[in-house]
């Protein structure tokens, strides 16, 4: 994290975040100190206060890995506001109050979130001036890319001019004119909000849920806008518009929220209908009858009566049982249900004789999108024969492992769903002939090619917490299940965490995980570099042995005798390896940036960022600007100095090729 001392003659002032800082409220405090802005910790309170001057932003930006916490805002200096942006894996902000009015009448996304992450224990119902929608701030908003799953929880948010939490943007369809979301989920608890224009809590995804929730005077108090959202033991009342709406009248986007001992009073049907009623007055209509919610900023801060939630776990999935034993995956075949990114609530049924269980698949669909079960599907058992019934949609699928044959399939939309067995695409008559011999001679052809391979394995201790790693090497990369378990009792195998890009060859792997469990890879090639994030509690292993990054270069470098050509040369690795990126494109907006690195650096088109002969790079100084586009930079070394006037998303990449 850096900062530049000329931010405080600007009208912005930027926190910039690496990818693998950890954001303490304390050293928010001193870039602010830095920057002009005053800040004090609180006396007798164990957090930090940012106070933001009159007309300025104070704007921090997290990434993979990143936390803000015990930390107060406060914009009560007239047109004083903040600026939070949290994308990637793994970040959390935890035990946040924004203290003052937000007295700016133009439209504002204060809190734009995507990827995999969490928010606990936020305040900001001091309220907004002005009640008309949308001039004023979103209390979050969810961005429209988001992909992964976000996790809401403990928060208060009040008297916004826009939604409280405006969650529906990754479910987009593909005729609205944002093109279509992310198809990402959230998924929010024990929370409340208050006279909110537009609604309190608006999502649109599948795998979205509201739970344990209230709304008191908002236009409405829940908007299912797209999909089949969740909602489960909340209250929603007083509402100016319904207390649900369902669907949208403008765009006709059909959605189907489903209900559980949820309490309301009217809807509103635009499009689409509601599967479940009202069970019955809302009995509940203020914060304190929501257990865990803050009543002030002050106590937001000090992380006072939040309940706490778990970030998206970084572990295999195989997380323990009451008895704290960890259940055994059924043996079986992997029977998935995958869909085309436009399918919505598209329904299958399945018959089979023997176990079936919820399970989540080890690759993506075609749509880069998560194969796994989820709230919507139903298992049931009578006499040793399993009936499953499910709905997906967006590109996502739904997967089981099955002990015995499949009997019967029945896909309610084929044009937009396929079936597959084992990761390999069948039809329905193929799958049940396939399972039909359940239990007979496997095929032992790959034994002979497993014997030269190797398993590399990335292990960790129990206290581990998004233990990051990266590694390179020459020849194929595949995911793969250790056959022991770490010195934690835990598994080692690949999970939804890891990254594998090939290229001519070529295999680059990121991953993260912790807790004692482990990551595992079959490599069939020289591995040529090795980076681990936290060493003093990770380390590596080849084929059940622990070595050094060294040993295990040397050990897997006569692997590959194929490719001793004397092309040696990786054109990619020739130049600095980490990447600086300036995004406008989302804001649509214009910024100035000044930065210098310690080492070299160049222009790049690094995630489809163009190359402006307007800016300049003089020795390890750069200056230049964007207006709704995106630049982008390889360096070397550490940024030594940045300075970004306008409003630009900012994203730092270490070792990114």
């Amino acid at each position: 994290m850096t900062t530049n001392e000329d931010a405080g003659s600007d009208p912005d002032e930027r926190t910039l975040v690496g990818r693998r800082s950890y954001i303490k409220a304390a050293a928010s405090a001193v870039t602010l100190g830095a920057a002009g802005a005053g800040s004090a910790a609180a006396a007798g309170e164990d957090y930090d206060v940012i106070e933001v001057p009159a007309g300025r932003t104070h704007t921090i930006t997290l990434g993979s890995g990143d936390t803000l916490e015990n930390t107060l805002i406060d914009i009560s200096a007239r047109n004083a506001k903040f600026q939070i942006s949290a994308r990637g894996s793994g970040w959390e902000v935890r035990n946040l109050g924004i203290r003052g009015n937000w007295d700016e009448t133009q439209k504002a996304e204060p809190f734009i979130v995507s990827g995999d992450g969490v928010i606990d224990n936020y305040y900001f119902a001091d309220g907004a001036t002005g009640n008309t929608y949308p001039n004023g701030p979103t209390g979050i908003y969810v961005a429209n890319a988001h992909s992964g799953t976000i996790r809401i929880n403990n928060v208060n948010i009040q008297d916004m001019p826009d939604n409280a939490i405006y969650g529906s943007s990754p479910g987009d369809l593909p005729s609205h004119p944002s093109g279509g979301g992310g198809g990402g989920d959230v998924i929010i608890t024990n929370s409340y909000a208050a006279d909110c224009v537009a609604s309190s809590f608006r999502v649109g995804t599948d795998g979205s849920r509201v739970e344990n929730c209230v709304s008191v005077g908002s236009d409405c108090g829940f908007w299912a806008f797209y999909n089949s959202p969740k909602v489960v033991d909340c209250d929603f009342s007083d509402s100016n518009l319904g207390d649900i709406r369902v669907g949208d009248g403008h765009w006709q986007a059909n959605a189907r929220p489903r209900l559980e001992n949820v309490r309301y009073e009217t809807d509103v049907i635009h499009s689409g209908s509601v599967v479940g009623s009202s069970a019955g007055s809302p009995q509940r209509t203020s914060p304190e009858e929501v257990e865990g919610v803050p009543l002030s900023a002050e106590e937001a801060a000090s992380g006072g009566g939040s309940g706490g939630v778990s970030p998206s776990p970084p572990s295999n999935g195989d997380e323990p049982d009451e008895d704290g034993e960890d259940d055994e995956e059924l043996e079986g075949h992997l029977l998935a249900f995958v869909t085309k990114p436009e399918a919505r609530n598209a329904e299958y049924e399945f018959t089979a004789e023997g176990a079936v269980e919820l399970a989540e698949a080890d690759y993506e669909s075609p749509s880069g999108r998560s194969i796994g079960a989820n709230g919507n599907d139903s298992v049931e058992e009578s006499d040793g024969t399993a009936r499953v019934s499910g709905l997906t949609g967006g590109g996502y699928g739904d997967a089981y492992r099955v002990a015995g044959p499949v009997t019967s399939i029945d896909i309610d939309q084929p044009d937009v769903m396929w079936v597959e067995l084992d990761g390999e695409k069948m039809s329905v008559e193929e799958v049940i002939e396939a399972t039909s011999g359940d239990d007979s001679d496997e095929d032992d052809e790959n034994d002979e090619n497993e014997a030269s391979d190797h398993l590399l394995a990335f292990v960790t201790d129990a206290d581990a917490r998004y233990a990051e790693y990266e590694f390179t090497a020459e020849g194929a990369v595949e995911l793969a299940d250790a056959d022991y378990e770490s010195p934690s009792g835990r598994s080692i195998g690949g999970n939804g965490n890891d990254a594998i890009e090939e290229s001519d060859g070529k295999y680059r792997v990121s991953g993260l995980t912790g807790g004692g469990y482990g990551d595992a890879f079959r490599v069939s090639g020289p591995v040529t570099s090795i980076d681990i994030d936290q060493p003093d509690v990770m380390w590596v292993e080849l084929d059940g042995e622990e070595m050094s990054v060294e040993e295990v270069i040397e050990a897997t470098s006569g692997d590959d005798d194929e490719d001793d050509s004397g092309n040696e040369d990786d054109d990619a690795s020739d130049g600095p390896s980490n990447a600086l990126v300036i995004d406008a494109t989302e804001t649509g907006a214009s910024a100035e940036y000044r930065f210098e690195v310690s080492g070299s650096v160049e222009k790049a088109t690094h995630r489809d960022a163009t190359i402006d002969d307007g800016d300049s790079v003089d020795g390890t100084a750069v200056k230049g600007s964007v207006d709704s586009a995106k630049d982008a930079y390889w360096f070397s070394g550490d940024i030594t100095d940045f300075w970004l006037n306008g409003d630009a998303l900012v994203d730092v990449e270490y070792n990114a090729r």
